[in-house]
């Protein structure tokens, strides 16, 4: 992960969404033409309308090589993406995106929770939360320079309710021209003058083509604790994937992973020949845990796993509490957390990956559990 140093100059800035204001663009383009820039790049803003997605903001960021699309009505979630050629995402028996006032929380009846990014937050009070079914009320984009241009999305969510929580999430998503990042900085704010206990988990989830069968995870794992007898039965080979396989039930481990000396860690999912791989690199002081969750169901069902770091396990907040992993923000405390996602497509960047990750892995042995712990899991 990469750490701003220099003053960043900005070039170009343009606020979308602005609630406050009365700021609101339905419809909004610029690419590098606009602004007299040699190498190709776009974003491009669009309100879909019809059926479950009518009314949702979507804003599609392409560097040249590179393309995601942010949900701003959707928490600014990631929804899906591509990158040179090659699908980033997963395949969800939820088609489109669902406006969130389609959703009821407390229930999955009708489009349930409308479960069909490729990145979203689950937090912020509890699990799995709000924040990712609320609109964002300021958007911005920004095309910026520091070595490099960068191309920026920029969100204000909060979650507040009288007589419960009042957080305010500051997300940024950006991107190098030409690479194969995507960087999301997000700043949480606790609006409250107490105290209030706050949880965070990131559910990046992939399918095919880096999904199939022979794909592993790698990562410094130094615990694997599988969440229920479920997952203990295959525990042996909790890091590859076997195919689809209808009726499949979930299966979920708990980790805990080493990092370098600042606390920087990275996991890696890598296809069955290694042709292929994408990855996530995190600091451990900012996101402590780490969940694998494998859902090899049927094609028709959604093919995918979850590569979830969080600053805590998803398990009930009452026991996550007493295992002291909740997060306790002070009266106007700042939580900043960083993530970045990659691409790495040839048997040349799949085994720079692997080399950068064995590193990281050099001297441990990873202790994994047969079946779940007390420590990590009710179950």
């Amino acid at each position: 992960m990469v750490k701003n140093k220099k003053k960043i100059k900005t070039i170009f800035e343009k606020t979308l969404t602005d609630v406050e204001n009365n700021v609101y663009l339905k419809n909004w383009k610029i690419n590098n033409e606009d602004l007299k820039m040699d190498h190709k790049w776009v974003i491009d803003k669009r309100r879909l309308e019809g059926g479950v997605s009518d009314g949702v903001d979507i804003i599609t960021v392409n560097n040249g090589i590179l393309s995601f699309t942010v949900v701003p009505t959707r928490g600014m979630g990631i929804w899906r993406g591509e990158f040179k050629g090659v699908y980033l995402g997963w395949n969800s028996p939820v088609k489109r995106l669902v406006h969130p006032h389609y959703i009821n929380l407390e229930t999955r009846k009708g489009p349930g929770y409308g479960f069909n990014e490729w990145a979203l937050r689950c937090g912020l009070e509890d699990f799995p939360g709000r924040i990712a079914n609320i609109p964002a009320e300021a958007v911005k984009v920004k095309v910026t320079s520091e070595s490099n241009v960068a191309l920026e999305v920029e969100g204000v969510v909060y979650e507040q309710a009288f007589f419960g929580p009042n957080f305010k999430i500051s997300s940024t998503v950006s991107t190098a021209l030409n690479g194969n990042t995507i960087h999301v900085t997000d700043l949480l704010e606790n609006l409250k003058s107490t105290t209030q206990e706050m949880q965070l988990l990131y559910h990046c989830n992939y399918g095919t083509p880096f999904l199939e069968e022979g794909a592993h995870v790698i990562a410094p794992f130094k615990v694997v604790v599988p969440r229920d007898a479920r997952a203990a039965a295959g525990v042996k080979c909790f890091n590859i994937y076997g195919p689809p396989e209808t009726g499949f039930t979930e299966q979920v481990y708990f980790c805990e992973l080493k990092g370098n000396n600042g606390g920087q860690t990275e996991v890696a999912l890598i296809n069955r020949d290694e042709t292929k791989a994408v990855s996530l690199s995190f600091s451990l002081k900012e996101l402590p845990c780490f969940t694998l969750w494998k859902n090899t169901n049927s094609i028709e069902e959604g093919y995918v796993t979850g590569l979830e770091p969080a600053t805590f396990f998803p398990n009930k907040k009452i026991f996550e509490r007493k295992h002291n992993r909740i997060i306790n923000l002070g009266p106007k405390e700042r939580y900043k957390i960083e993530l970045d996602f990659s691409v790495h497509l040839g048997k040349e960047k799949v085994l720079k990956l692997k080399d950068k990750i064995k590193i990281l892995m050099k001297g441990i042995e990873p202790k994994i559990y047969a079946k779940p712990d007390p420590y990590y899991s009710p179950t």
